[in-house]
């Protein structure tokens, strides 16, 4: 299989993913936005997303080196009018658009069992669509030209296992199996620098396997998320972000 690049990647016939997000932070829409992304929705997205929902706000972490802490978790004013995030839902909930003043983001989630991933291109095609529509519609109102300041791209896992303390059997990081140890269970988290050495960074990939139990209450499994997070390439824009969720992807 390739990407969107034409690169050859993984691919894998029943991949454990249960939820993918495309999304993007932007600037120049105010906190006090909300019933303009309400008119897009109405205008826009109610006949494939006929579900609305107001959520709590969403405030996406900054990418940071690591001497931050994990995940670029920030510091910030907040506003006196906090923004409205809109859930827009596909009638069988597989397919959401979260909008908000200074985030829009396109997610997958497996809300049925038999539901089967459909893939990057189409997350990928999901979000130049809604994004482009968006950002047409603002420029239309008179609210202004989004700038993308930081994409970001989510795959969240689940991979089943018999006990969690088969740990090691699914990931790497494990003890020496020659040292009287056994690992019970683990919740790990790490960080990357997207690039290569004795280069500026692109991002950064951020991975966190936890423990958790599946919705039987009894069947353990591991929750693996990947986020990948960074600024849009070349000269940003729309295709500036969609090169970095790409980039993110292939990751």
């Amino acid at each position: 299989m390739a990407d969107a690049a034409g690169e050859s990647i993984v691919s894998f016939e029943r991949p454990p993913v249960v939820e993918v997000v495309a999304g993007a932070t932007f600037d120049g829409l105010g906190s006090d936005a909300g019933p303009l992304l309400a008119a897009f929705w109405k205008e826009h997205l109610r006949e494939q997303f006929p579900v609305l929902q107001q959520q709590p706000p969403y405030t996406p972490p900054d990418d940071q080196p690591a001497s931050s802490p994990f995940g670029g978790v920030n510091l910030r004013l907040v506003s006196q009018i906090p923004p409205v995030r809109l859930w827009a839902q596909s009638s069988d909930g597989q397919e959401l658009l979260q909008l908000q003043p200074g985030w829009f983001a396109c997610n997958w989630r497996k809300v049925q069992p038999e539901a089967e991933y459909d893939r990057w291109l189409k997350r990928r095609e999901a979000f130049s669509r809604y994004f482009s529509a968006l950002a047409d519609y603002l420029l239309e109102e008179g609210a202004g030209q989004p700038k993308i300041r930081q994409c970001e791209v989510t795959y969240v896992n689940h991979i089943q296992v018999s006990t969690h303390s088969d740990f090691a059997k699914v990931f790497t990081l494990a003890a020496n199996p020659e040292t009287p140890l056994e690992m019970e269970q683990a919740n790990c988290q790490v960080q990357y620098v997207i690039g290569g050495p004795g280069q500026d960074a692109a991002g950064r990939l951020y991975a966190k396997i936890i423990p958790a139990l599946a919705p039987d209450g009894a069947t353990s499994l591991y929750v693996l998320e990947l986020t990948a997070r960074g600024e849009p390439q070349g000269e940003g824009g729309t295709e500036g972000a969609l090169s970095f969720l790409d980039l993110g992807r292939a990751l």
